[in-house]
């Protein structure tokens, strides 16, 4: 059995953190790319409300989704809670969902 899990996990945002969520991201995003190179995070991105009808539309983000790989659950909170917009009060860390899975079929963009 491997050591390492892989955990989907859905993270609702705050109501009216977008504005943080926007000034966090550059955070958010220079966190996690070490994280993504070492294969930790295999996906990630935010929830929507609803997909923009143009391009010039903002996103009405609402939350996170991301597949994790870790040993544990417990784990994957203990990252979490180290991300940019849990500690600038983006994320609502009490109402996370995390589900163990197993993927399949990966396909690179």
């Amino acid at each position: 059995m491997s050591s390492q899990n892989e955990f989907l996990v859905q993270i609702p945002d705050k109501p009216n953190a977008l504005q943080a969520r926007l000034s966090n991201a550059g955070l958010h995003l220079n966190h996690i790319k070490p994280l993504i190179e070492a294969g930790t995070i295999v996906l990630s991105g935010p929830s929507l409300s609803q997909h923009p009808q143009s391009d010039e539309e903002v996103l009405s983000m609402m939350g996170s989704i991301l597949v994790i790989k870790a040993a544990t659950e417990a784990t994957v909170g203990q990252m979490l809670a180290e991300d940019p917009l849990a500690r600038a009060g983006v994320w609502d860390l009490e109402k996370i969902v995390v589900t163990p899975m197993k993927c399949f079929v990966r396909r690179g963009l």
